[in-house]
């Protein structure tokens, strides 16, 4: 075990910002992945686990560097929905955004058929829920993988 420099789950969440229940839910999900599977723990007792430090963070920052893209697009993607939908290419302008959502969704009611229409609605209240909550979720994703990184160059430096 001296070839490891180690860090406990709780102790790389603190550092990163990224919450234990998201690290758990990585680590379940990832677990099986045939390609990147999550890194295994050094030593697991109780509630702790522990991981070598530079697999960990090499393993975050590779799933960060897809997450992040992925994440703006998706963002650009609920904006232009809103944009289109509202008729207002400024978001900023609207004051009352979800009531403009409301008022774009009953517009669709005329402008769609029966069939088209809760795709419709389903898209508009998706694309309101993403231009919400994702860029509180970019910048917390750039903030772990900024940390992961700065943890990974001072291990590989050491």
């Amino acid at each position: 075990m001296t070839n490891y420099v180690m860090i406990s789950a709780q102790e790389f969440c603190d550092l990163t910002g990224l919450t234990l229940a998201r690290f758990k839910r990585h680590r379940t999900r990832f677990h099986a992945a045939p390609d990147d599977p999550f890194p295994t723990e050094v030593y697991e007792y109780n509630t702790t686990a522990i991981f070598d430090v530079e697999e960990l963070c090499e393993w975050f920052v590779d799933l960060y560097e897809q997450m992040i893209p992925t994440q703006e697009a998706l963002l650009g993607e609920a904006v232009e929905t809103l944009q289109r939908r509202t008729g207002e290419r400024n978001l900023n302008k609207i004051k009352d955004l979800p009531a403009a959502v409301s008022r774009a969704r009953f517009d669709l009611l005329t402008a769609a058929s029966n069939r088209e229409r809760p795709t419709l609605q389903k898209q508009l209240q998706e694309a309101h829920k993403n231009y919400l909550g994702l860029p509180r979720e970019i910048l917390a994703s750039k903030k772990v993988l900024a940390e992961a990184r700065r943890l990974l160059t001072r291990v590989q430096v050491a």
